[in-house]
């Protein structure tokens, strides 16, 4: 089996590692807003919503995917190659661009049945009611 100290020693390291380039990453979107080019802004804009996709889809496989041998050393490599090797440019570029234009799809014909729910439309007057009478105070 594997050695359960290593895997403390291994979640510590790679966290204080996954920290560091989230820090370094943050930085690098910082001084790219400050160039003219819009090359590297693009790129750490589809880095973050990358990132911001790993962290939504953490938090619902979270008891699976932290008792996984070498996930946090898996999560720390995919965040070197987003980052560092412009992974995220060719994740987007591969299947990210088509998966969020479905998800905005989706999202739009749900946004427009709910529209279509006599249910919905009360709900949806009862909380602006409430918005307006908040606004008041």
């Amino acid at each position: 089996g594997i050695n359960a100290e290593y895997m403390g020693i291994g979640h510590t390291f790679t966290n204080f590692a996954t920290r560091n380039l989230l820090l370094y990453f943050g930085y690098n979107s910082w001084k790219s807003i400050e160039t003219p080019s819009m090359r590297d802004d693009a790129h750490w804009l589809t880095f973050w919503l990358l990132f911001s996709v790993v962290q939504f889809l953490e938090f619902f496989l979270d008891f699976f995917l932290y008792n996984l041998p070498f996930y946090y050393e898996a999560k720390l490599g995919l965040l070197v190659y987003l980052g560092l090797f412009k992974g995220a440019t060719v994740v987007y570029n591969s299947f990210g661009k088509q998966t969020f234009e479905l998800a905005e799809q989706q999202a739009t014909n749900l946004a427009s049945k709910a529209n279509e729910n006599p249910q919905f439309a009360k709900l949806k007057e009862q909380i602006n009611a409430s918005l307006a009478g908040l606004k008041k105070k």
